[in-house]
C-alpha cells in the first residue's frame, strides 16, 4: 500500500499535461508558439511545421484544453500563443513534493 497519498496525487493531477507533452508534434507546436512574440495561426504553424491543418487543429485543440495554448481572434483568424505558466506550476508542485520524502531522492 502506497504511504504517500499527496504524492499520488500529484502524479495522478499530471497526467493529462505529462500525456500531452509526451507527443513530438505537439513539442514542435509549442516550440514554435513560444518563438513566435505575436502568436501564429494555425495556417501559420502548418507551413512551419509541415504539419496538415487538421493535425495541427487537433493538437491546437489538445494543448488549449490543457491552458498550454491560448487563442485571441484578430478579425477572422484565430491568433495562438504559448501559455506554460499554469503547466509549470503544476509541475513544479509534483517536483517539491517528490522532493520533501527523502526516501524518493536516493
Amino acid at each position: 500500500m502506497v504511504k504517500n497519498n499527496a504524492a499520488l496525487a500529484a502524479f495522478k493531477k499530471n497526467i493529462p499535461l505529462l500525456d500531452a507533452l509526451s507527443d513530438e508534434r505537439r513539442q514542435q507546436i509549442m516550440i514554435t508558439l513560444g518563438e513566435s512574440d505575436a502568436g501564429l495561426t494555425v495556417s501559420e504553424l502548418t507551413k512551419l511545421i509541415g504539419l496538415s491543418q487538421p493535425a495541427v487543429s487537433h493538437h491546437i485543440k489538445q494543448l488549449k484544453d490543457l491552458n498550454l495554448v491560448s487563442v485571441r481572434k484578430v478579425g477572422t483568424s484565430n491568433i495562438y500563443q504559448l501559455t506554460i505558466k499554469d503547466a509549470l506550476a503544476q509541475v513544479q508542485e509534483l517536483i517539491d513534493i517528490l522532493r520533501k520524502d527523502k526516501k524518493l531522492l536516493r
